[in-house]
């Protein structure tokens, strides 16, 4: 009953509007959208100050939430306004805008729980827009990009392929989150194998030389080479170098092929797999039904019917 009364005054509200047009309505729609117009660029305004002076000390994700809430903010006041201004009845709106609220919350409960999990996110701040993230999704689908936006239901992802992602925030709240930018350093891991033979401490040597020769790789902390296992036929090693983030692409494949040129300089030798054959001498010569006994096979004897 409720509802109808409120359709019902919403319908009224509307036919007075356009049945009863006069000059004193025209000008009162005229004003409302002059007032709106102008609240949209003092709302505009506001917020763009705000951001670049308090705001200058938030983070860029803080700073866009901030915007964005004190734009809504006092755009929505003066579109308020201007509903007044034209002779709309505030509390039926407001009235049909609690009942759809209501009604979307019960249809959409996994935009809620996004919305409930955008928060969380803004809170905790442990990205923001800039960094690079990697996430494991429940399947074991691994996907990592530059965080480009944070939002209340979804985070956006930039990949290196240039493939634009959302990703809801349910799914960061529930799966570890990397921020592989969150500190200016970062360690670049190599694993290695050499042959079983060869000298642990000559190839310690070489490959600390390699990571001192080569100028981006950083000196504190320093390279380590840890022998991680014993193979059948190797010797696993861990080579660690550590270098500046915006280095690291850079430093992970160049390092590969001043590996290669160290251990070719000094005769240092990989496990490489080899196959061979084997000569067995024959007791005595196999004959010709023996050789093509699969290729000239006999027919097979079928089992007699015991029925």
């Amino acid at each position: 009953m409720a509802d109808s009364n409120i359709s019902k005054e919403i319908t009224n509200s509307l036919k007075g509007i356009f049945t009863s047009v006069n000059t004193d309505r025209l000008t009162e729609i005229l004003v409302a959208v002059v007032l709106s117009l102008i609240g949209f660029l003092i709302a505009r305004f506001v917020s763009n100050t705000f951001v670049r002076t308090i705001g200058a000390r938030f983070n860029a994700h803080q700073r866009l939430v901030w915007r964005r809430g004190i734009f809504y903010f006092i755009f929505l006041l003066f579109v308020m306004a201007s509903l007044k201004e034209a002779g709309f009845k505030l509390s039926v709106f407001l009235g049909a805008a609690g009942i759809l609220t209501v009604a979307l919350g019960f249809a959409s409960q996994t935009s809620a729980s996004n919305l409930i999990s955008g928060m969380f996110l803004i809170g905790e701040g442990s990205f923001e827009v800039g960094d690079t993230i990697q996430i494991t999704l429940i399947r074991g689908h691994t996907i990592e990009g530059e965080v480009i936006s944070i939002d209340l239901l979804s985070v956006k992802l930039l990949t290196q392929d240039n493939i634009y992602v959302r990703l809801p925030n349910e799914q960061l709240i529930r799966a570890p989150v990397h921020n592989l930018s969150k500190f200016p350093i970062r360690r670049v891991p190599i694993t290695l194998a050499i042959n079983f033979h060869e000298d642990i401490i000559k190839v310690r040597e070489v490959l600390l030389s390699v990571a001192n020769q080569y100028p981006l790789v950083l000196s504190d902390p320093k390279p380590a080479v840890t022998v991680t296992a014993f193979r059948e036929s190797s010797i696993e090693l861990l080579f660690a170098v550590w270098c500046q983030q915006e280095n690291f692409l850079k430093v992970r494949d160049e390092m590969q092929e001043r590996i290669r040129n160290g251990f070719l300089d000094n005769c240092i030798e990989i496990p490489v797999p080899k196959m061979g054959f084997v000569d067995h001498p024959l007791s005595r010569p196999l004959s010709n039904d023996e050789l093509d006994q699969y290729a000239n096979a006999k027919e097979l004897k079928r089992e007699p019917d015991l029925k």
